[in-house]
């Protein structure tokens, strides 16, 4: 290396983030393994303790500011590989796994057009619990070649960012390092099932970011500091969980009911809790929450879209289900090496509600013989479903986000949303006997700049373009 180049490689410039992270819901990172019990297993390190890798937690920062920065921009913090390729600016550890409780949990296909389990497709898997905690660090090193003129990208400042230091003064790396902040302080989404509410994992306060420029004397003896003992000075910029970070292409929509009738998720995890009084399901659970998993929820949006979507293409199955690839995902054939399957577009949170505001209660019921319509001797049953005793209130939220709607894509949601607010569409099971009914109480919406309210208090009020959302849904009719 010449003397110009070791000076162009000299490092000016330290961006530092000891982040406390906790899981908020389900973590399936997988080993690549299975011990002949269990399909998937968890993935650990060599002495058995559960982590995130860090090559998880970059990917999907990468490709969420992807969606914010142009290309040039991302390549330079994060590196790339092509012939003019340069090296990556960030670093991101490995997130070690305190508290990190496992879970079993088995999953199965859904035929859409029967609405029933497909043979032979069931699997489990193991997970980590919400509620497990970490360290993730993060060191962005800055270098003289960085900040040349030449080797700045140029980038749009986000708005929520234009008041602030760094943006006044032209940082790029700086003004692109808050979003990080402000995307880990939100929460992100990391290993598998994310689209289906698995691993949302997010910062236990908000991100502090810490900028340590060794031009400035102080800064480099408080660089030896840190270095020696961790202290921290006053950080240059804290997240704001309430900067958003989805795109304006985004559908998002939050659903809020109330339970009006009993529900039941069945959690295979537990065994009987009172063979006394013969339980046989009982409502899943996380630690004392009651649970709604966002794969029942997103199993039963497909099935009934998948509905709707054939008698507006008068049963033409073919297009209907290129509709719902495109949006909802597939998997990949495995006859055909070339098919790599797609990812779904729909992201749904999982449910936890406390137990104050809904209840397990025992109910029996007896088996009909289905021959005599008599009841059969000896076959009494119980399980505990969750009821809601305030029926006005709304305890349940389903949080969904399409990414890159499109406007028919919208018109789909609108008409999904109908039916889960008006209790046309069940959740859970034993959905033939009344399980799983839902009132809406209030619904918002925001998608390419505008801002929607559905609420039912008494009397029916909307609240935005109420043109804009008829055209959603021509727009799907049209298609």
């Amino acid at each position: 290396m010449d003397k110009k180049e070791e000076k162009s490689a000299k490092i000016i410039k330290k961006i530092i983030f000891n982040i406390p992270m906790q899981t908020y819901s389900p973590l399936r990172i997988s080993s690549g393994i299975d011990d002949g019990i269990t399909d998937i297993l968890v993935l650990k390190d060599k002495k058995g303790k559960a982590f995130i890798p860090g090559t998880s937690i970059t990917g999907v920062l990468r490709a969420r500011m992807s969606s914010i920065y142009n290309p040039e921009a991302i390549d330079r913090l994060f590196g790339s590989i092509d012939d003019d390729g340069n090296q990556s600016m960030i670093n991101i550890s490995d997130m070690m796994l305190e508290n990190a409780y496992i879970v079993n949990r088995d999953g199965i296909k859904i035929n859409s057009f029967t609405g029933v389990s497909e043979q032979g497709a069931k699997f489990d898997f193991e997970a980590i619990d919400k509620g497990a905690t970490g360290k993730l660090n993060i060191e962005v090193t800055l270098r003289e070649n960085n900040l040349l003129e030449e080797n700045k990208p140029n980038i749009s400042y986000r708005s929520e960012h234009k008041n602030l230091n760094f943006a006044v003064n032209g940082d790029v790396y700086e003004e692109m390092t808050a979003t990080l902040a402000d995307m880990l302080t939100e929460g992100i989404s990391v290993g598998a099932l994310t689209t289906k509410g698995y691993g949302k994992i997010k910062s236990i306060e908000p991100v502090k970011m810490y900028v340590f420029d060794f031009k400035n004397a102080q800064d480099a003896i408080n660089w030896w500091q840190y270095l020696n003992d961790k202290t921290l000075q006053e950080p240059l910029y804290i997240g704001n969980s309430l900067v958003s970070t989805v795109s304006e292409k985004d559908f998002v929509m939050q659903m809020d009911f109330a339970l009006q009738s009993s529900m039941i998720i069945r959690d295979y995890d537990v065994d009987e809790r009172d063979e006394e009084d013969n339980i046989t399901a009982v409502q899943m659970k996380s630690g004392d929450d009651f649970e709604i998993p966002a794969t029942s929820i997103k199993g039963v949006l497909k099935s009934r879209a998948y509905k709707i979507l054939m008698s507006l293409n008068h049963h033409d199955e073919q297009k209907t289900e290129k509709f719902l690839d495109a949006l909802m995902g597939k998997e990949s054939d495995k006859d055909d090496k070339n098919d790599k399957g797609k990812k779904s577009r729909i992201y749904i949170d999982e449910i936890y509600v406390k137990p104050n505001v809904l209840h397990s209660k025992k109910q029996s019921r007896n088996r009909i013989d289905r021959f005599t319509g008599g009841t059969i001797d000896s076959a009494l049953f119980t399980d505990k479903p969750i009821w809601q005793t305030d029926k006005s209130k709304a305890t349940i939220s389903i949080n969904l986000r399409v990414q890159d709607c499109e406007q028919k894509e919208a018109g789909l949601m609108l008409l999904l949303m109908k039916d889960l607010w008006l209790g046309n569409l069940s959740i859970g099971g034993n959905k033939a006997i009344g399980r799983g009914v839902l009132k809406g109480k209030k619904c918002t919406i925001q998608y390419d700049g505008e801002s929607f309210l559905i609420q039912d208090d008494g009397e029916f009020n909307v609240s935005g373009d109420m043109d804009k959302l008829e055209l959603y849904v021509q727009k799907l009719s049209g298609e």
